[in-house]
């Protein structure tokens, strides 16, 4: 229960607390509130950026030899206009070229009916691939700080020790949410290939499988290192330098 009188009485300009009563606010809030409070908002922001993803990677998946010789890059219009009515055929031209043994399809799925679903092609995947990404990466950052900057020696927390335990960490989150990221962009360009309906988690894990074995989920992995761990390390060791400058 929050202490609600207390948390009043810090909105007083006379009290000794006033300017601090939102964070001892926040401190009362229940933990597991405040997980869930994170992760609704991260799931709000993936969710309100997704389509932008998608547009990016279906741009960078165009090429000359996707259509033809003469064929330019795409603009983030043309890219989301094309996103937005691939797959969409007449009916009657379809059907007039099933043989006459295939059973007829008697209406639209469901990307004929919301198109927009398109532009979340492998959003489960993301977000589901999210939990051992940042999972791991705070699990290894803790583990090795403890391991090698014990409370005792804080002389060993340097600014170059942040970086190199933050790179550390990314490169084993990225080794282990990788699978899902292969997965994922495969998910995103099916449409290229199957743009009549959406393509399913047990589908595209088989069809990677069957194509390249296990190696076939860690395709680009150096690639996603040269990313991942710069960008890991810097934001560690700016979180730790901050917390440092203020005391925290």
């Amino acid at each position: 229960m929050l202490d609600i009188d207390a948390h009043e009485g810090t909105r007083d300009k006379h009290s000794p607390l006033y300017g601090r009563s939102d964070l001892r606010y926040v401190e009362q809030i229940p933990l597991q509130e405040r997980d869930i409070h994170g992760i609704s908002t991260g799931t709000l922001s993936v969710f309100c950026t997704y389509p932008l993803e998608v547009i990016r990677v279906r741009m960078a998946f165009h090429t000359r030899s996707y259509e033809s010789a003469a064929a330019r890059r795409l603009s983030f219009l043309e890219a989301a206009k094309r996103l937005y009515h691939e797959g969409t055929t007449p009916l009657a031209s379809s059907s007039a070229s099933m043989p006459a043994s295939a059973p007829k399809s008697t209406g639209k799925n469901i990307l004929d009916l919301y198109p927009v679903f398109k532009f979340y092609r492998g959003f489960t995947v993301t977000m589901i691939g999210m939990i051992p990404y940042a999972g791991v990466s705070f699990l290894s950052w803790g583990y090795l700080r403890a391991y090698f900057i014990s409370p005792s020696n804080k002389n060993k927390a340097t600014p170059m020790a942040d970086l190199t335990i933050g790179a550390v960490s990314g490169a084993i989150a990225q080794t282990a949410s990788y699978p899902f990221e292969v997965t994922r962009r495969r998910m995103q360009v099916g449409g290229i290939t199957r743009p009549d309906r959406w393509l399913r988690w047990g589908e595209t894990v088989q069809a990677i499988w069957h194509t390249s074995g296990w190696r076939g989920f860690y395709i680009g992995l150096s690639i996603g290192y040269l990313k991942i761990i710069p960008m890991t390390a810097v934001s560690f060791a700016v979180w730790q330098g901050g917390k440092r400058i203020l005391n925290v």
